[in-house]
């Protein structure tokens, strides 16, 4: 296999991975920025946050650490 390093716009890292991935080959390193880590976790808190409401709300259905872990 070969290595390429490129640089791409962030909104495009997903679709070209994907690509990339069809094409048999694999991600070997992916570098954020700060804010594109920060916004991806703050996004990820919310999730979290909204699916627990839900929880306690009952319009979600409670999960094990072992089901949530699998899928």
């Amino acid at each position: 296999m070969t290595t390429l390093t490129i640089r791409i716009p962030a909104e495009a890292t997903e679709k070209l991975s994907g690509f990339i991935e069809s094409l048999g080959g694999e991600i070997v390193s992916a570098e954020v920025t700060k804010d594109e880590l920060r916004q991806e976790t703050l996004q990820e808190l919310k999730q979290g946050f909204n699916e627990a409401f839900d929880i306690i709300e009952g319009k979600a259905e409670r999960k094990s650490l072992m089901e949530t872990l699998r899928g």
